[in-house]
């Protein structure tokens, strides 16, 4: 694995450590139907919860990052 931290790596890791106190979650109920289906709910944990919040998180950051890069280019 590449060791070095690019720019696009740094913008999205600061992004990431201000939103660290909102990724924690509680337990929640989730439907999980598709579009015109019955509603059909599971009960998920906190720790899965907690886990899509920050993946979802992480994703953002790098869209942010790639804006941006592209931005600073300009």
């Amino acid at each position: 694995m590449n060791e070095e931290i690019k720019l696009r790596d740094f913008f999205a890791a600061q992004l990431m450590s201000g939103m660290v106190n909102h990724f924690y979650s509680a337990a929640d109920r989730h439907n999980i139907a598709e579009k015109g289906e019955k509603e059909k709910w599971i009960q998920r944990s906190a720790d899965e919860v907690t886990n899509e919040r920050i993946e979802k998180a992480a994703k953002n950051a790098y869209k942010i990052a790639d804006a941006l890069l592209k931005a600073r280019e300009q």
